[in-house]
């Protein structure tokens, strides 16, 4: 009979953080992609319930919101 790795060593666990960081990340890029309105609306409900919820720290927050605020910019001169 084969033996089997306790449950809690067998799977390694991502820190909130990282979920976090790279749910929105790939949020961002569906954003920079399409430029819906509609997806401008998620990542900042994202990333506030992210702040709220300690999965990101408000730094991180304002730094991405700093990000998008720049990428909307580029957006305006380019286009």
């Amino acid at each position: 009979m084969a033996e089997h790795a306790p449950r809690a060593s067998a799977r390694s666990v991502i820190p909130p953080h990282q979920i976090a960081t790279a749910v929105i990340g790939a949020k961002l890029i569906a954003f920079r992609v399409n430029r819906r309105p509609d997806q401008l609306a998620h990542l900042l409900g994202m990333t506030r319930m992210a702040a709220e919820l300690g999965a990101i720290t408000p730094e991180e927050r304002q730094q991405f919101l700093a990000d998008l605020d720049d990428l909307m910019a580029e957006e305006m001169r380019h286009g």
